[in-house]
Protein backbone atom coordinates (compact mmCIF):
# COMPACT_ATOMS: atom_id res chain seq x y z
CA UNK A 1 0.00 0.00 0.00
CA UNK A 2 1.30 3.30 -1.10
CA UNK A 3 1.50 5.99 1.64
CA UNK A 4 -1.42 8.21 -0.49
CA UNK A 5 -3.80 5.26 -0.07
CA UNK A 6 -2.77 5.05 3.51
CA UNK A 7 -3.51 8.59 4.08
CA UNK A 8 -6.66 8.29 2.07
CA UNK A 9 -7.83 4.76 4.57
CA UNK A 10 -6.61 6.66 7.60
CA UNK A 11 -9.38 9.73 6.34
CA UNK A 12 -11.86 7.92 5.09
CA UNK A 13 -11.87 5.64 8.76
CA UNK A 14 -12.16 8.90 10.59
CA UNK A 15 -14.40 10.74 8.31
CA UNK A 16 -17.50 11.39 10.58
CA UNK A 17 -20.94 9.12 9.41
CA UNK A 18 -23.90 11.33 7.62
CA UNK A 19 -25.85 8.39 7.46
CA UNK A 20 -26.86 9.27 11.04
CA UNK A 21 -29.64 11.78 11.67
CA UNK A 22 -29.41 15.05 13.72
CA UNK A 23 -30.61 14.98 16.96
CA UNK A 24 -34.14 15.56 17.61
CA UNK A 25 -35.40 15.13 13.14
CA UNK A 26 -36.82 11.98 11.73
CA UNK A 27 -35.37 10.20 8.53
CA UNK A 28 -36.48 7.76 6.29
CA UNK A 29 -35.45 4.37 6.14
CA UNK A 30 -32.14 3.83 3.62
CA UNK A 31 -31.86 1.84 0.82
CA UNK A 32 -28.96 1.16 -1.80
CA UNK A 33 -29.00 2.54 -4.72
CA UNK A 34 -32.68 3.32 -5.67
CA UNK A 35 -34.92 4.59 -2.50
CA UNK A 36 -36.33 1.92 -0.62
CA UNK A 37 -40.01 1.58 -0.17
CA UNK A 38 -41.07 2.55 3.83
CA UNK A 39 -43.22 -0.37 4.72
CA UNK A 40 -45.64 -1.00 8.26
CA UNK A 41 -42.38 -2.80 9.81
CA UNK A 42 -40.49 0.63 9.29
CA UNK A 43 -43.37 2.75 10.95
CA UNK A 44 -43.51 0.01 13.86
CA UNK A 45 -40.18 0.42 14.61
CA UNK A 46 -40.22 4.14 15.08
CA UNK A 47 -43.15 4.11 16.94
CA UNK A 48 -42.33 1.50 19.40
CA UNK A 49 -45.28 -0.83 18.66
CA UNK A 50 -46.38 -4.03 16.36
CA UNK A 51 -46.68 -4.24 12.92
CA UNK A 52 -49.94 -5.50 13.11
CA UNK A 53 -50.91 -2.44 15.37
CA UNK A 54 -49.66 -0.19 12.63
CA UNK A 55 -51.90 -2.13 10.01
CA UNK A 56 -54.75 -1.37 12.54
CA UNK A 57 -54.04 2.63 12.67
CA UNK A 58 -53.54 3.19 8.75
CA UNK A 59 -56.80 0.97 7.99
CA UNK A 60 -58.89 2.70 10.65
CA UNK A 61 -59.49 -0.40 12.35
CA UNK A 62 -60.40 -0.52 15.57
CA UNK A 63 -58.39 -2.17 18.15
CA UNK A 64 -55.77 0.35 19.44
CA UNK A 65 -56.20 4.04 20.90
CA UNK A 66 -56.85 7.06 19.59
CA UNK A 67 -53.26 8.29 20.94
CA UNK A 68 -51.82 5.56 19.28
CA UNK A 69 -53.12 5.70 16.16
CA UNK A 70 -52.63 9.64 16.03
CA UNK A 71 -48.83 8.92 16.84
CA UNK A 72 -48.43 5.96 14.33
CA UNK A 73 -50.37 8.06 11.14
CA UNK A 74 -48.38 11.40 12.31
CA UNK A 75 -45.08 8.96 11.74
CA UNK A 76 -46.70 7.50 8.45
CA UNK A 77 -46.98 11.30 7.22
CA UNK A 78 -43.14 11.79 8.00
CA UNK A 79 -41.84 9.35 6.39
CA UNK A 80 -43.82 9.24 3.03
CA UNK A 81 -45.51 5.95 3.53
CA UNK A 82 -48.08 5.12 1.27
CA UNK A 83 -50.23 1.61 1.48
CA UNK A 84 -48.96 -1.28 -1.14
CA UNK A 85 -52.03 -2.17 -3.48
CA UNK A 86 -50.57 -5.81 -3.54
CA UNK A 87 -50.64 -5.83 0.49
CA UNK A 88 -54.21 -4.57 0.37
CA UNK A 89 -55.00 -7.18 -1.93
CA UNK A 90 -53.51 -9.63 0.06
CA UNK A 91 -55.22 -8.51 3.24
CA UNK A 92 -58.33 -8.78 1.19
CA UNK A 93 -58.81 -4.71 1.75
CA UNK A 94 -60.39 -3.03 -1.78
CA UNK A 95 -57.41 -1.83 -4.01
CA UNK A 96 -59.16 1.35 -5.09
CA UNK A 97 -59.21 0.27 -8.97
CA UNK A 98 -62.16 -0.36 -11.37
CA UNK A 99 -60.68 -1.98 -14.48
CA UNK A 100 -62.19 -1.97 -18.01
CA UNK A 101 -61.28 -4.15 -20.71
CA UNK A 102 -61.93 -3.26 -24.65
CA UNK A 103 -61.54 -5.65 -27.27
CA UNK A 104 -62.15 -3.15 -30.23
CA UNK A 105 -59.27 -1.13 -32.44
CA UNK A 106 -57.43 1.68 -30.95
CA UNK A 107 -57.58 4.11 -34.00
CA UNK A 108 -61.64 3.89 -33.74
CA UNK A 109 -61.56 4.27 -29.96
CA UNK A 110 -59.84 7.23 -30.34
CA UNK A 111 -61.79 8.87 -32.70
CA UNK A 112 -65.00 8.83 -30.73
CA UNK A 113 -66.23 11.59 -29.00
CA UNK A 114 -68.66 9.67 -26.70
CA UNK A 115 -66.56 7.57 -25.73
CA UNK A 116 -63.86 10.08 -24.26
CA UNK A 117 -66.62 12.08 -22.87
CA UNK A 118 -67.72 8.88 -21.16
CA UNK A 119 -64.38 8.10 -19.39
CA UNK A 120 -63.97 11.56 -18.74
CA UNK A 121 -67.74 11.84 -16.16
CA UNK A 122 -66.38 7.99 -15.20
CA UNK A 123 -62.50 9.41 -13.69
CA UNK A 124 -63.84 12.43 -12.33
CA UNK A 125 -66.40 10.38 -9.88
CA UNK A 126 -63.64 7.40 -9.36
CA UNK A 127 -60.93 10.31 -8.72
CA UNK A 128 -62.68 11.92 -6.05
CA UNK A 129 -63.27 8.38 -4.20
CA UNK A 130 -59.38 8.03 -4.61
CA UNK A 131 -60.21 5.30 -6.91
CA UNK A 132 -58.18 4.53 -10.07
CA UNK A 133 -59.30 3.26 -13.71
CA UNK A 134 -57.20 0.58 -14.94
CA UNK A 135 -58.46 0.08 -18.93
CA UNK A 136 -56.82 -2.41 -21.25
CA UNK A 137 -57.28 -2.93 -25.05
CA UNK A 138 -57.01 -6.34 -25.89
CA UNK A 139 -57.92 -8.14 -29.69
CA UNK A 140 -60.82 -10.08 -28.70
CA UNK A 141 -63.37 -11.34 -26.49
CA UNK A 142 -61.45 -14.47 -25.23
CA UNK A 143 -58.28 -12.29 -24.36
CA UNK A 144 -60.75 -9.98 -22.64
CA UNK A 145 -62.38 -12.78 -20.65
CA UNK A 146 -58.76 -14.02 -20.39
CA UNK A 147 -58.14 -10.58 -18.28
CA UNK A 148 -61.23 -10.09 -16.32
CA UNK A 149 -60.09 -13.65 -14.75
CA UNK A 150 -56.44 -12.99 -14.08
CA UNK A 151 -57.52 -9.08 -12.69
CA UNK A 152 -60.25 -10.72 -9.86
CA UNK A 153 -57.72 -13.76 -9.24
CA UNK A 154 -55.02 -11.53 -8.68
CA UNK A 155 -57.00 -9.17 -6.66
CA UNK A 156 -56.08 -6.16 -8.95
CA UNK A 157 -59.41 -4.77 -9.48
CA UNK A 158 -62.18 -4.29 -6.57
CA UNK A 159 -64.56 -4.44 -9.96
CA UNK A 160 -65.06 -4.15 -13.94
CA UNK A 161 -67.18 -2.52 -16.04
CA UNK A 162 -68.33 -4.21 -19.69
CA UNK A 163 -68.99 -1.97 -22.32
CA UNK A 164 -69.94 -2.85 -25.64
CA UNK A 165 -72.88 -4.91 -24.42
CA UNK A 166 -73.58 -7.91 -27.76
CA UNK A 167 -77.06 -9.46 -28.29
CA UNK A 168 -75.64 -12.96 -27.40
CA UNK A 169 -72.65 -11.79 -24.96
CA UNK A 170 -70.17 -14.66 -24.00
CA UNK A 171 -68.20 -12.21 -21.13
CA UNK A 172 -72.28 -12.05 -19.17
CA UNK A 173 -72.15 -16.18 -18.08
CA UNK A 174 -68.00 -15.65 -16.88
CA UNK A 175 -68.65 -12.75 -14.87
CA UNK A 176 -71.67 -14.30 -13.15
CA UNK A 177 -69.76 -17.20 -12.53
CA UNK A 178 -66.88 -15.09 -11.21
CA UNK A 179 -69.08 -13.88 -8.77
CA UNK A 180 -67.10 -10.16 -8.84
CA UNK A 181 -68.66 -6.77 -8.68
CA UNK A 182 -69.42 -5.93 -11.99
CA UNK A 183 -71.54 -3.79 -14.45
CA UNK A 184 -72.60 -3.77 -17.28
CA UNK A 185 -73.19 -0.41 -19.78
CA UNK A 186 -76.25 -1.20 -22.09
CA UNK A 187 -79.56 -2.64 -22.37
CA UNK A 188 -82.25 -2.82 -21.40
CA UNK A 189 -81.98 -6.74 -21.42
CA UNK A 190 -79.21 -9.07 -22.10
CA UNK A 191 -77.03 -8.37 -19.11
CA UNK A 192 -78.36 -11.93 -16.90
CA UNK A 193 -78.08 -11.42 -13.28
CA UNK A 194 -75.57 -8.83 -13.31
CA UNK A 195 -76.70 -5.06 -12.81
CA UNK A 196 -76.47 -2.43 -15.93
CA UNK A 197 -76.95 1.16 -16.56
CA UNK A 198 -78.41 2.19 -20.10
CA UNK A 199 -79.55 4.66 -22.45
CA UNK A 200 -82.77 4.41 -24.00
CA UNK A 201 -81.54 3.41 -28.10
CA UNK A 202 -85.49 2.71 -28.69
CA UNK A 203 -86.40 6.36 -27.84
CA UNK A 204 -83.73 7.99 -29.76
CA UNK A 205 -84.49 6.21 -33.09
CA UNK A 206 -88.01 7.17 -32.34
CA UNK A 207 -86.76 11.15 -32.41
CA UNK A 208 -85.13 11.64 -35.58
CA UNK A 209 -87.41 8.59 -37.64
CA UNK A 210 -90.41 11.09 -36.65
CA UNK A 211 -88.50 14.16 -37.36
CA UNK A 212 -87.90 13.17 -40.85
CA UNK A 213 -91.19 11.72 -41.29
CA UNK A 214 -92.49 14.81 -40.39
CA UNK A 215 -90.24 16.74 -43.05
CA UNK A 216 -91.63 14.49 -45.60
CA UNK A 217 -89.20 12.13 -45.95
CA UNK A 218 -90.78 8.67 -47.25
CA UNK A 219 -87.48 7.12 -47.94
CA UNK A 220 -85.01 7.05 -45.10
CA UNK A 221 -81.59 5.09 -44.99
CA UNK A 222 -80.05 4.08 -41.68
CA UNK A 223 -76.30 3.23 -41.73
CA UNK A 224 -75.48 1.01 -38.54
CA UNK A 225 -72.37 0.05 -37.19
CA UNK A 226 -72.10 -3.56 -36.20
CA UNK A 227 -75.23 -5.63 -36.02
CA UNK A 228 -73.54 -7.59 -33.18
CA UNK A 229 -74.13 -5.15 -30.23
CA UNK A 230 -77.06 -4.66 -28.29
CA UNK A 231 -77.37 -0.72 -28.86
CA UNK A 232 -77.13 -1.71 -32.62
CA UNK A 233 -79.52 -4.35 -32.91
CA UNK A 234 -82.33 -2.69 -30.92
CA UNK A 235 -81.63 0.41 -32.89
CA UNK A 236 -82.21 -1.75 -36.04
CA UNK A 237 -85.70 -3.11 -35.03
CA UNK A 238 -87.22 0.16 -33.88
CA UNK A 239 -86.11 1.52 -37.14
CA UNK A 240 -88.09 -1.00 -39.03
CA UNK A 241 -90.95 -0.87 -36.49
CA UNK A 242 -91.31 2.63 -36.80
CA UNK A 243 -91.11 3.01 -40.59
CA UNK A 244 -93.56 0.44 -40.80
CA UNK A 245 -95.75 2.44 -39.04
CA UNK A 246 -95.25 5.78 -40.41
CA UNK A 247 -95.26 4.66 -44.24
CA UNK A 248 -92.07 4.74 -45.03
CA UNK A 249 -89.68 2.81 -47.25
CA UNK A 250 -86.47 1.50 -44.93
CA UNK A 251 -82.89 0.72 -46.35
CA UNK A 252 -81.28 -0.83 -43.63
CA UNK A 253 -76.84 -1.32 -43.96
CA UNK A 254 -74.38 -2.11 -41.77
CA UNK A 255 -71.47 0.11 -42.48
CA UNK A 256 -69.37 -0.36 -39.40
CA UNK A 257 -68.39 2.39 -37.27
CA UNK A 258 -65.77 4.34 -39.28
CA UNK A 259 -65.99 7.38 -41.46
CA UNK A 260 -64.81 5.13 -44.33
CA UNK A 261 -66.97 2.10 -44.40
CA UNK A 262 -69.89 5.07 -43.82
CA UNK A 263 -68.47 7.08 -47.02
CA UNK A 264 -68.28 4.20 -48.61
CA UNK A 265 -72.01 2.83 -47.64
CA UNK A 266 -72.98 6.51 -48.87
CA UNK A 267 -71.63 6.22 -52.09
CA UNK A 268 -73.57 2.65 -52.79
CA UNK A 269 -76.54 4.27 -51.60
CA UNK A 270 -76.03 7.26 -53.72
CA UNK A 271 -75.87 5.13 -57.12
CA UNK A 272 -78.82 3.37 -56.85
CA UNK A 273 -81.92 4.68 -59.14
CA UNK A 274 -84.02 5.09 -56.38
CA UNK A 275 -81.83 6.71 -53.35
CA UNK A 276 -83.13 7.89 -50.37
CA UNK A 277 -83.85 11.11 -49.27
CA UNK A 278 -82.54 11.33 -45.65
CA UNK A 279 -79.45 9.18 -43.93
CA UNK A 280 -79.37 8.79 -40.23
CA UNK A 281 -75.55 7.73 -39.47
CA UNK A 282 -74.97 5.50 -35.87
CA UNK A 283 -71.87 7.92 -35.00
CA UNK A 284 -70.60 11.45 -35.41
CA UNK A 285 -67.59 10.19 -37.38
CA UNK A 286 -69.82 8.27 -39.58
CA UNK A 287 -72.11 11.48 -40.35
CA UNK A 288 -68.88 13.05 -41.50
CA UNK A 289 -67.29 10.47 -43.70
CA UNK A 290 -70.85 10.20 -45.22
CA UNK A 291 -71.55 14.19 -45.51
CA UNK A 292 -67.98 14.38 -47.65
CA UNK A 293 -69.60 12.15 -50.33
CA UNK A 294 -72.54 13.81 -51.01
CA UNK A 295 -70.75 16.53 -50.95
CA UNK A 296 -68.50 15.00 -54.07
CA UNK A 297 -71.16 13.84 -55.45
CA UNK A 298 -72.52 17.62 -56.07
CA UNK A 299 -75.02 17.23 -53.59
CA UNK A 300 -76.57 19.81 -51.53
CA UNK A 301 -77.87 19.14 -47.31
CA UNK A 302 -80.39 19.17 -46.92
CA UNK A 303 -82.15 20.04 -50.47
CA UNK A 304 -81.15 16.94 -52.08
CA UNK A 305 -80.99 14.87 -49.43
CA UNK A 306 -80.83 15.03 -45.32
CA UNK A 307 -78.35 13.17 -43.27
CA UNK A 308 -78.77 13.42 -38.83
CA UNK A 309 -76.63 11.53 -36.72
CA UNK A 310 -77.12 9.25 -33.06
CA UNK A 311 -74.23 10.51 -31.40
CA UNK A 312 -73.62 14.58 -31.14
CA UNK A 313 -70.35 16.65 -30.68
CA UNK A 314 -68.49 19.62 -31.46
CA UNK A 315 -68.13 17.69 -35.09
CA UNK A 316 -71.57 17.85 -35.61
CA UNK A 317 -72.15 21.41 -34.49
CA UNK A 318 -68.98 23.35 -36.19
CA UNK A 319 -69.78 21.12 -40.14
CA UNK A 320 -71.60 23.51 -42.09
CA UNK A 321 -74.71 23.21 -42.42
CA UNK A 322 -74.47 21.99 -38.58
CA UNK A 323 -75.94 18.41 -38.60
CA UNK A 324 -79.04 17.51 -36.43
CA UNK A 325 -78.16 15.06 -33.99
CA UNK A 326 -79.28 13.18 -30.98
CA UNK A 327 -78.17 14.84 -28.06
CA UNK A 328 -77.08 13.28 -24.31
CA UNK A 329 -74.36 13.88 -21.95
CA UNK A 330 -71.87 11.25 -22.52
CA UNK A 331 -69.89 12.48 -19.63
CA UNK A 332 -73.26 12.21 -17.27
CA UNK A 333 -73.69 8.63 -18.53
CA UNK A 334 -69.89 8.08 -17.31
CA UNK A 335 -70.84 9.74 -13.99
CA UNK A 336 -73.68 7.56 -13.66
CA UNK A 337 -71.84 4.55 -14.23
CA UNK A 338 -69.07 5.05 -11.92
CA UNK A 339 -71.63 6.14 -8.98
CA UNK A 340 -73.22 2.71 -9.95
CA UNK A 341 -70.04 0.74 -9.79
CA UNK A 342 -68.79 2.13 -6.44
CA UNK A 343 -72.62 1.73 -5.19
CA UNK A 344 -72.02 -1.86 -6.37
CA UNK A 345 -68.75 -2.19 -4.71
CA UNK A 346 -70.32 -0.90 -1.28
CA UNK A 347 -73.28 -2.99 -0.90
CA UNK A 348 -71.18 -6.10 -1.80
CA UNK A 349 -70.38 -5.97 1.90
CA UNK A 350 -73.66 -5.38 3.11
CA UNK A 351 -77.30 -7.86 3.07
CA UNK A 352 -78.10 -5.60 0.25
CA UNK A 353 -75.81 -7.15 -2.29
CA UNK A 354 -79.03 -9.27 -3.19
CA UNK A 355 -81.29 -6.15 -4.12
CA UNK A 356 -78.35 -5.26 -6.57
CA UNK A 357 -78.30 -8.24 -8.42
CA UNK A 358 -79.89 -7.95 -11.95
CA UNK A 359 -80.78 -4.41 -11.71
CA UNK A 360 -81.44 -2.02 -14.52
CA UNK A 361 -80.86 1.82 -14.26
CA UNK A 362 -81.97 3.30 -17.35
CA UNK A 363 -79.81 6.68 -17.92
CA UNK A 364 -83.03 8.70 -18.79
CA UNK A 365 -83.95 8.26 -14.87
CA UNK A 366 -81.00 9.74 -13.94
CA UNK A 367 -81.72 13.23 -15.89
CA UNK A 368 -79.94 11.91 -19.01
CA UNK A 369 -82.81 11.82 -21.02
CA UNK A 370 -82.22 11.96 -24.46
CA UNK A 371 -82.97 15.78 -26.73
CA UNK A 372 -83.01 15.95 -30.65
CA UNK A 373 -81.32 18.69 -31.68
CA UNK A 374 -82.65 20.21 -35.07
CA UNK A 375 -80.17 21.53 -37.05
CA UNK A 376 -79.53 22.63 -41.06
CA UNK A 377 -78.72 19.28 -41.98
CA UNK A 378 -82.51 18.20 -42.19
CA UNK A 379 -84.25 21.59 -41.73
CA UNK A 380 -82.57 24.58 -44.52
CA UNK A 381 -84.24 27.25 -41.64
CA UNK A 382 -82.57 26.21 -38.31
CA UNK A 383 -79.22 27.21 -38.96
CA UNK A 384 -80.27 30.77 -40.48
CA UNK A 385 -79.73 32.85 -36.95
CA UNK A 386 -76.30 31.32 -36.23
CA UNK A 387 -75.24 31.95 -40.56
CA UNK A 388 -76.50 35.19 -40.09
CA UNK A 389 -74.54 36.30 -36.96
CA UNK A 390 -71.58 34.81 -38.29
CA UNK A 391 -71.74 36.85 -41.53
CA UNK A 392 -72.20 39.98 -39.12
CA UNK A 393 -69.09 39.15 -37.34
CA UNK A 394 -67.03 38.49 -40.99
CA UNK A 395 -68.45 42.00 -42.38
CA UNK A 396 -67.26 44.13 -39.01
Amino acid sequence: MTASQSTRKAANSTAPSTAEPREGRTSAPQGRGRGRRVTIADIAERAGVTAAAVSLAVNGRPGVSDATRARIVEIARELNWMPSHAARALAGAPVLTIGMVLARPADVLGSEAFFGGFIAGLQEVLSARDYSLQMKIVENTDAEIETYRRWFGQRRVDGVILLDLRVDDPRVPVLEQLGQPALVVGGPGHHGTLPAVYADDAFVTRLLVEHLAKAGHRRIARLAGAGEYLHTATRDATFAALCAEQGIDPILHEAGFTAYGAATATAELLRTGDAPTAIIYDSDEMALGGARVIAQQGLRIPQDIAIASYEDSAMMRSHRPRITAASRSAVEYGRLAARRMLQIITDRSTEATAQTHGEEHQAADDGLVPTLEVRGSTDPTADDEINARLAGLASS
